[in-house]
């Protein structure tokens, strides 16, 4: 049986195809470092975070990329009164407490 010049090159391309897959597919995979970005990360706590009422959006929401940035967690926003919930060290804490468009800063888990 005598195969064609084309059929034989879709048999070479389909081997080439078929075994690049094997090969992806089969393949170990690489472990990864761990990674740790907040690996001196200082001590942290709740805290409620309110804003005086006539505080833009803006503003708010610089505040917001502070906590992230330092690597807190916004836990929840609140729509009754205009702040949040976070997670934050005491040294923006302190930042926070010079912020003239923050009314209070409350710890979130009293007792």
């Amino acid at each position: 049986m005598f195969l064609g010049k084309k059929m034989l090159k879709k048999i070479f391309f389909l081997t080439i195809i078929f075994t690049n897959f094997y090969i992806i597919t089969t393949r170990p995979e690489v472990p990864q470092p761990e990674s740790t970005p907040f690996e001196n990360k200082p001590a942290t706590k709740r805290y409620i975070i309110m804003f005086k009422p006539k505080t833009s959006e803006e503003i708010m929401n610089e505040v917001k990329l502070q906590v992230v940035n330092s690597g807190g967690t916004i836990y929840q926003e609140y729509t009754l009164f205009k702040g949040f919930a976070a997670e934050i060290s005491e040294t923006l804490v302190h930042i926070f407490e010079e912020n003239p468009n923050i009314k209070s800063i409350e710890d979130d888990n009293p007792g």
